[in-house]
């Protein structure tokens, strides 16, 4: 078994050989690093987690255009989803546009959610992690955003009410 990813692995080096750089190289150690540091992390933590929570999480590493960094997200799976070891999270970016996409929600700054600046819930880039990526919790976002944020993924998925 063992020999059989070995040389997919071999062959998928030979493919690719020509284009590896100190750079890439220096990349990959770093992302693998990462991933190593995340996955053997003794216990997730021992904090509440419930829908509509912001939290700091750590997205480092990601391929291509996938959103990374240490980042605020907004957690979107409730209690009943969350007794796994891995949580639903919807990424917020910092708001630079002036037009939104139909899959960006403007979360505004304020005193109940603690938030910095204004700030884009980027629902298109809706992904499960692991909860040893959670750091700190921020607050929680209004009410009024959960109703947003399920039409928006109601669009998404082209699910009809």
């Amino acid at each position: 078994m063992y020999k059989t990813k070995l040389n997919k692995i071999r062959n998928l080096i030979e493919e690719i050989k020509n284009d590896i750089t100190t750079e890439s190289i220096s990349h990959f150690l770093n992302w693998f690093y990462e991933k190593l540091n995340i996955h053997f992390k003794k216990n997730t933590p021992n904090i509440k987690i419930k829908k509509g929570s912001i939290f700091y999480i750590n997205l480092w590493q990601n391929i291509w255009s996938e959103l990374n960094k240490t980042r605020p997200c907004i957690i979107y799976s409730d209690k009943k989803a969350n007794f796994w070891n891995t949580i639903i999270v919807i990424p917020l970016k910092s708001y630079k546009w002036k037009k939104l996409n139909d899959f960006q929600l403007i979360i505004k700054a304020s005193n109940q959610n603690n938030l910095n600046k204004d700030s884009i819930a980027d629902i298109s880039s809706l992904r499960q992690i692991s909860k040893k990526r959670l750091l700190d919790k921020i607050w929680n976002i209004e009410n009024k955003h959960y109703i947003e944020i399920d039409s928006i993924l109601l669009k998404i998925f082209w699910i009809k009410k």
